[in-house]
């Protein structure tokens, strides 16, 4: 989403190492979130989030308008509505979605991912909407629902950071 300018130069790709508890985690929504790789660290080039969903999470249906998403799943499984289509994909599954492309995921069990972004921005997203994490665990349950106002803020801000929301979960109720 940041494309350089002829006033302000790419940012320098470094040969980075990411090992194990080396990323930045986040709380969002009911997920844990690991930025592993960031636009800062490779030009701009490529992001790396891993991500833990309960049973049940699901996201809305929504879009990047600037980088291809590429997601491998670790644990678990993953149903994922492409452009009006769902598909169930097991561990060792990897789907790509092509920018623009309308999406969503649901996870059908505990489940483990991978989300590559080409080129990098979506741990921009990530890191807007979510909250340091104090260890590797899930967030608590939320106490309240959010207040309403709230879903204003939240599509403003994902569409400010590379994500265009486009509505609700296309799921029937979450498993």
């Amino acid at each position: 989403m940041t494309a350089s300018s002829p006033t302000t130069p790419a940012p320098e790709a470094q040969p980075t190492v990411a090992l194990p508890g080396d990323g930045e985690l986040r709380w969002y929504r009911d997920r844990l979130v690991d930025l592993r790789l960031t636009g800062a660290q490779t030009g701009d080039r490529v992001s790396l989030v891993e991500v833990e969903m309960p049973a049940g999470a699901d996201t809305p249906l929504h879009r990047q308008p600037y980088d291809d998403e590429t997601l491998y799943v670790l644990s678990g499984a993953l149903t994922v509505h492409i452009d009006g289509e769902e598909h169930e994909i097991a561990a060792g599954g990897v789907v790509f979605i092509p920018r623009e492309t309308p999406h969503a995921l649901r996870a059908d069990t505990d489940t483990k991912l991978i989300i590559f972004g080409i080129p990098a921005g979506q741990e921009r997203y990530f890191r807007a909407l979510s909250v340091p994490a104090p260890g590797r665990e899930l967030p608590p349950p939320p106490i309240a629902p959010p207040h309403p106002a709230a879903a204003i803020a939240v599509q403003q801000t994902a569409y400010l950071n590379g994500v265009e929301l486009l509505g609700d979960s296309p799921f029937a109720t979450a498993a």
